[in-house]
Formats: structure tokens, sequence, C-alpha cells
């Protein structure tokens, strides 16, 4: 039996080139392709093919963004993530959004192959030595972020998301209008609210959260 693949990716080279390796095996048939997330998700819907094979980060919506949706429209296919790279935030919201197989850009043609026919059969393709340490530490910092960042007040809250972007000292206090003394202050009550002693401690627990907030279009 054949199994239908759909391919997005915004890469127009990595994408035909993608298209092309998986049309040569006889027992996947590809029926269609798309440079941008919310054409994926139209092109999905009117297709409805087995397969979904999305890139991670794409403009308009996100592979698992993709896949939460199909989700919600209750469509039977079933989505694999190919990424280069990906944030333990992004493995975590993808394995919550359903997505069911995630194949690193590294890996061959071959081992895609496999994850596309497993996955059409019911199964899962997700490497445990990856994702599962991956969703655990992210669901660990989630929890805490929820837990502890109720105890910031609006302007540190404000201060602990410019530090976690990098941003110096004397530029956020610059930028808001207060004194290096001030800001010294603040950052004290921060670490301690938050239970940090540095900045690489405040960076690992806030920056996932804003770049979860960016994804998710929260302030």
């Amino acid at each position: 039996m054949v199994t239908t693949v759909f391919i997005a990716d915004d890469h127009p080279l990595l994408l035909h080139g993608l298209a092309d390796l998986i049309a040569r095996d006889p027992g996947f048939l590809v029926v269609g392709s798309a440079l941008d997330g919310r054409s994926a998700l139209a092109m999905i819907r009117q297709e409805v093919p087995d397969v979904a094979v999305l890139d991670v980060r794409m403009p308009g919506l996100s592979g698992p963004e993709i896949a939460a949706e199909l989700g919600r429209l209750g469509l039977t296919t079933r989505c694999v993530l190919l990424t280069a790279t990906a944030s333990n935030a992004e493995l975590y919201d993808a394995v919550m959004a359903g997505v069911a197989g995630i194949v690193f850009k590294e890996a061959t043609v071959e081992t895609l192959a496999k994850c596309i026919r497993q996955v059409a059969a019911g199964g899962r393709w997700l490497p445990a030595e990856i994702v599962g340490d991956a969703v655990e530490s992210e669901a660990t910092r989630r929890i805490r972020w929820r837990k502890l960042s109720s105890l910031l007040t609006v302007r540190e809250m404000e201060i602990a998301r410019l530090a976690a972007a990098n941003r110096p000292n004397g530029q956020i206090a610059l930028d808001l209008g207060i004194s290096k003394g001030t800001l010294k202050i603040h950052m004290n009550n921060i670490y301690r609210k938050l239970q940090v002693s540095s900045r690489g401690e405040l960076f690992q627990l806030v920056a996932g959260q804003i770049a979860h907030d960016a994804r998710t279009g929260r302030q």
C-alpha cells in the first residue's frame, strides 16, 4: 500500500530535493509541497496525506503549530518534524502538539523513510536520548517558571526578560529610566524570588520562556 506524503520547508532547494528523493521510493507518493506554514496547512487540509513532513520553523506557522491545528481539526494526517537544530522548548512543544516523528537533517534518506513508514503505520519516531531528555528538562523548567514567576512585580518581570536577553545592566537602566543602583536592587530581588544566583541561571530559566511566548504570541 502506497503512503501519501506532503512536504513543507521554507528552503526551496531542500524542499525540491527532499521531494525528489522521497518520490523515488515506490512505497511513497508525494501529493504536495509548500514553502510556508499557512500554505502547508491549507494544502494538507485539502489533500489529507498519510504523513506530513514539516520543517520545525517556517514563516506563517511552525511545524508544531500545524500539527496542533491538524489535531484540533480531527484530521488523520500524522506529522514528522524535520529540523537541523531544535531547542528543548521546541521539542517539548512538538511532542505536546502530537508530532509523531522527529528527524534531524543530518540523518540519511533511509532514516527518514523508516520514520515515515513507522509513523504511517501508527507508530512514533522520537529518539529517546534526545527528545526524552529535552522534554523532561523543559517540563521541569516550565513548572518552576509558573511557580516562581508569579512572585515578580511587573517591573521585575520586565527587567528579568531584558537581562535574560543579554542586555547589559547599563543599557537596561538607561532604557527604563532608572539608576544603576535601583536596577541592582531589582536584580537582587529577581535572583532571590526566582532562586537563581547568576545571569547564566536566569537565562536558563527565563530565555526559554521568552522564546515560547514569542512563538505563541504572548508578551
